[in-house]
């Protein structure tokens, strides 16, 4: 197991780094919707949302159980588990930065002080936010 990566106030080169490292190896084995770093003054840290059918289908803890076999096989520092979140495009921040977006699809773009549809976004970074596609 790797040294973890420390995660705080401050999102760092080596945050988004390990966090695209990351969803390259999650996205190999499930499909995401939409990944993306937040930080909220109440936490006082950032977490990284990871937004998947699976957990509408399946539940977050399948997803959990993929997101700790590949911290756990990490060899580089790796992001703690306690600051992924596993959750479905339903999720109020999901939903919120999706109404944001200017096009079909937002990619590795920062975003700081955002008033979204009454909910307020302190300081997101964007790895990939695609359209919500209905389940079938």
């Amino acid at each position: 197991m790797a040294k973890e990566l420390y995660v705080g106030k401050i999102l760092t080169n080596e945050m988004i780094t390990a966090g695209k490292q990351f969803l390259q190896q999650i996205e190999a084995v499930m499909p995401i919707t939409a990944s993306f770093w937040l930080y909220t003054s109440e936490a006082e840290r950032w977490r990284l949302y990871i937004a998947s059918p699976v957990v509408s289908k399946e539940g977050s803890k399948k997803m959990y159980e993929q997101v700790i076999n590949i911290l756990d096989a990490e060899r580089e520092p790796s992001l703690p588990a306690v600051s992924v979140l596993a959750t479905d495009d339903n999720d109020q921040y999901v939903s919120s930065l999706r109404m944001m977006r200017l096009s079909h699809e937002v990619s590795e773009k920062r975003f700081t002080s955002l008033g979204v549809n009454g909910r307020y976004i302190e300081d997101a970074y964007i790895y990939r936010l695609y359209e919500a596609k209905a389940d079938k």
